[in-house]
């Protein structure tokens, strides 16, 4: 197996710190191997101190690694924490399309929440990368149709890395929040040899977590 770049194992540990609770983004730099900073962005549900707290043990359980508290620093932002009425589920992939033309390509995303239909499309050039991000937002796109507030979201980035052997999907995506503040999730999801619908899965999980909140 290739050895992980530094961009791969960075990216493997915001992926968990991500998923701790009340952390929204976060990034860690690393210096000849050593941990370095760790910047952390989360709203305000939770004290720094007990994130940083989870954040090492997180590092510890997770990757047998110990960090020290001073290199964690927490910047936090207020997020409104009500709930819409709306999401009270998950979100359940009915089908991806991807149908190329001569010209073109053209996406379609279903998903499904408490029983209705949201279709989400998009027409993407036919390089590979603008077809990615054309599925990635296709499925913001009907997640957008299901609020009742709408609110506004792009992909920043979406690519594919090699992860504990496996390939897989990395989306990062921006929600700009009512108060103009923009907030960006990641999220991942094994290939397993479908591309198309990991990119999907990878998109719901960056925005699982924060639909109906910030």
């Amino acid at each position: 197996m290739a050895q992980e770049t530094a961009a791969q194992i960075s990216n493997k540990y915001v992926e968990y710190i991500s998923k701790l609770p009340g952390v929204i983004n976060a990034n860690v730099v690393f210096l000849g191997g050593d941990i370095e900073e760790v910047h952390v962005l989360a709203d305000t549900s939770r004290a720094p101190k007990q994130i940083v707290r989870d954040i090492q043990s997180l590092f510890m359980a997770q990757f047998q690694r110990e960090v020290d508290h001073r290199v964690i620093s927490i910047a936090q932002i207020e997020c409104e924490l009500a709930p819409t009425t709306k999401q009270n589920g998950r979100f359940i992939i009915e089908g991806v399309t991807v149908a190329k033309r001569r010209d073109s390509t053209q996406v379609e995303v279903n998903l499904s929440l408490n029983g209705k239909i949201y279709i989400g499309k998009q027409s993407s050039l036919k390089d590979n990368y603008d077809v990615f991000r054309g599925i990635a937002q296709a499925t913001l796109d009907a997640i957008v149709l299901s609020e009742e507030a709408k609110r506004t979201y792009s992909v920043l980035d979406v690519r594919f890395a090699e992860i504990a052997g496996e390939r897989t999907a990395i989306v990062c995506v921006s929600l700009c929040t009512p108060g103009n503040v923009a907030c960006r999730f990641s999220g991942t999801a094994f290939s397993q040899g479908e591309d198309s619908l990991s990119i999907v899965k990878a998109t719901l999980d960056a925005l699982n977590r924060r639909i109906g909140y910030c």
